[in-house]
């Protein structure tokens, strides 16, 4: 957060306004986008293995070659691999935030695409 602050007070120092303006509203629009998806609580559904399943070990294994071993734990090691995870947006309105947000995510892009070229070297290296 710091260093976009700078860059856009650098920006706004050498006069360069287009540049400046679309940092800030990158600043505005992450920032919303990363307050809405934060609020939600993420919940995990998990599922009962069925009674006629063997008893046995569970393996689950990751594309680095990472294993993981769990012993006589069948609940864990099913409702990680059939589980359900679902974000709750409970302050929200039937995703309305996450619709706005992503309509001014969008707006930021297009801004961009058409302002960016507009301002100094100076500013669109201060951009990138």
């Amino acid at each position: 957060i710091a260093v976009s602050l700078t860059t856009c007070a650098l920006c706004g120092w050498t006069y360069d306004w287009f540049c400046c303006s679309m940092i800030l509203l990158g600043i505005i629009s992450n920032g919303m986008a990363s307050l809405v998806i934060g609020s939600a609580s993420l919940e995990l559904q998990g599922v009962k293995s069925a009674p006629t399943t063997p008893p046995g070990d569970r393996m689950l294994m990751d594309s680095d070659d990472v294993v993981l071993l769990l012993r006589k734990e069948e609940d864990i090691a099913t409702t990680i691999m059939r589980g359900r995870f679902t974000l709750r947006y409970e302050p929200w309105d039937e995703y309305a935030a996450i619709g706005l947000c992503s309509l001014l995510l969008v707006a930021q892009l297009l801004a961009q695409l058409l302002l960016i070229p507009q301002g100094t070297f100076f500013g669109q290296i201060m951009f990138l």
